[in-house]
């Protein structure tokens, strides 16, 4: 067969390969968002796919390789959404940038609850997060840096340090390496706030405590958006 012929038909089959595991990966994450990351199985998406077990193992060689696969797709998505929902605002002041991290963080969770809850609950610690999952959700974690360092860039005040913990964070992040200490102590707490109301919204028990989720949300944004307008005063 000649040379250039191989490459063809080498690269078809590649294609076709990864044809099949994003065909795969779909049918798990029906699987997931029908009855949670715990329905997922090798038999479970061999059966919804007409492929037996040993078949699938050519794609993924375990159960807990094709959760890790899901939990970098997701972390891809949310990550990029945030991102993108972030630029389309790019000229809007800072704060307003924060906002619409944060409430575009909230809107991803709700249209997709079990897949959030896979991303940071529903899973055993068989399938940690992957160097490539930690990058995707990353690339929606900096705007938000970004935004919180500009505001806090205003200020003329000296910024006590950050640990050494945080700093390795923003590292890790891509984020600036001038980036005031603050804004990463703000952005983990941004996060953690947002992520526990989300959490008891996903789960019901705002709801049955007669709280308004909405009401709470922007609360807790405004509160970060306040916090850091006033470390910059």
């Amino acid at each position: 067969m000649p040379a250039d012929d191989a490459r063809d038909s080498l690269s078809r089959r590649e294609r076709l390969r990864r044809q099949t595991a994003d065909e795969i990966k779909q049918r798990a994450f029906d699987l997931v968002d029908t009855d949670g990351a715990h329905d997922v199985t090798i038999a479970s998406v061999g059966k919804g796919m007409g492929m037996t077990p040993p078949a699938l193992y050519r794609y993924f060689p375990s159960r807990e390789a094709l959760l890790s696969a899901l939990v970098v797709d997701a972390y891809a998505d949310l990550g990029s959404t945030v991102a993108d929902a972030v630029e389309r605002a790019s000229g809007d002041e800072p704060g307003t940038r924060v906002r619409v991290a944060l409430t575009t963080y909230r809107a991803w969770a709700l249209a997709h609850p079990r897949r959030y809850t896979m991303l940071f609950s529903d899973r055993s610690r068989d399938v940690p997060d992957l160097p490539a999952g930690v990058a995707a959700i990353n690339v929606g974690m900096l705007p938000v840096l970004t935004a919180l360092g500009e505001i806090a860039a205003s200020s003329g005040r000296a910024d006590p340090p950050a640990d050494e913990a945080l700093s390795r964070w923003a590292q890790a992040v891509g984020a600036p390496a001038d980036l005031a200490p603050v804004a990463l102590r703000l952005a983990v707490l941004a996060w953690s706030r947002v992520h526990g109301l989300v959490s008891l919204e996903i789960t019901g028990a705002l709801a049955a405590m007669g709280l308004d989720a909405d009401l709470l949300m922007e609360a807790e944004v405004e509160g970060v958006v306040v916090a850091a307008d006033a470390q910059a005063r």
